[in-house]
């Protein structure tokens, strides 16, 4: 493990060059994203195996799957519709919605041809908001008309974008950690540690009194998990995973966090540790169900897991 983190950091370093990080992620295959739909009746895998793949709960058998050639990077629900956004990297399908009822799919226009890696509906699900590898911030309609366009203030390329639950505020993370109204302001930036670390994931807490935010880590394997109030002052900062926050993400009630590093781990708002679940390979994808007693992972060896609200293992996906 400690070989393949160095590898990854090499990878980390360079991934401001956005060919070459795609260039690897096409030659490597992952399960880069998964999440649970609004009902917890479905749930969606991609990665870089050239198709979407949608499970039933039921059964956990494949209900429906999409070819979309290359990265897929993120995908995510619609907060209360049957249609899935998707984001794409390196792809010659772009960045699209789908609605899984008549199996349209509507491409998102004016994108990075590099594509993109952040994607997020807003809180009442009317936008949908895009973060490309070129830096810029893209809103659309539900029916994916761009309605506004900015760039962060460096054209770093964004790694993951979330929105504010009770505002149309978006916090994204690339370099740095940067806060934007709808109208593409800047309100913060924030640089969250002294090395040039690159920042993963992030999510806003569901009370939108704070956000969390989950970094690569860096030369001595430090990975940090970082909670900030809703103004970007920094609360607490936890470093005991050894591997990189690919994602993290509320339960609904919004009492317990669940990250994807070298563990599934499970924290409370406070940042206290509260469940561990021991993984054999690097967890990339995590989402919670409908319900928060179920965890779905995906990883970097293509396993697709289902925890319980334990982190314990209860059943594999194939």
């Amino acid at each position: 493990m400690k070989i393949k983190k160095q590898l990854l950091c090499i990878i980390s370093i360079l991934f401001f060059s956005n060919h070459f990080f795609a260039q690897y992620a096409i030659n490597k295959k992952i399960l880069w994203t998964t999440d649970w739909n609004h009902d917890g009746k479905l749930l969606a895998v991609g990665g870089n195996l050239d198709t979407l793949k949608i499970y039933s709960k039921s059964n956990l058998k494949l209900h429906k799957s999409f070819p979309i050639k290359s990265t897929i990077t993120r995908v995510k629900w619609h907060p209360s519709k049957n249609s899935i956004a998707v984001a794409t990297q390196l792809s010659k399908n772009k960045s699209c919605i789908i609605n899984l009822d008549t199996n349209e799919k509507i491409e998102l226009n004016e994108i990075s041809p590099d594509g993109a890696r952040g994607i997020d509906w807003n809180y009442t699900g009317e936008y949908l908001a895009v973060g490309d590898n070129d830096g810029q911030i893209l809103i659309y309609d539900m029916k994916g008309n761009l309605i506004k366009n900015f760039k962060n203030e460096n054209n770093k390329g964004i790694t993951a974008i979330n929105w504010h639950p009770k505002k149309n505020i978006l916090v994204t993370v690339s370099d740095k950690i940067r806060l934007f109204d709808i109208d593409g302001n800047l309100l913060k930036s924030i640089k969250h540690r002294t090395e040039e670390v690159m920042l993963l994931s992030t999510a806003w807490h569901k009370s939108g009194n704070f956000f969390v935010t989950g970094d690569y880590g860096d030369k001595h394997d430090k990975s940090l998990l970082q909670y900030w109030s809703e103004q970007g002052e920094l609360l607490q900062s936890i470093d005991i995973s050894k591997g990189e926050y690919r994602n993290l993400t509320w339960k609904r009630k919004g009492d317990r966090l669940a990250t994807a590093s070298d563990a599934l781990r499970i924290w409370d708002i406070k940042g206290k540790l509260i469940s561990e679940g021991k993984s054999t390979d690097y967890l990339w994808g995590i989402s919670w169900n409908k319900q928060g007693n179920k965890i779905v992972t995906s990883s970097l060896e293509q396993n697709i897991i289902v925890w319980n609200n334990k982190a314990k293992k209860i059943a594999t996906i194939e």
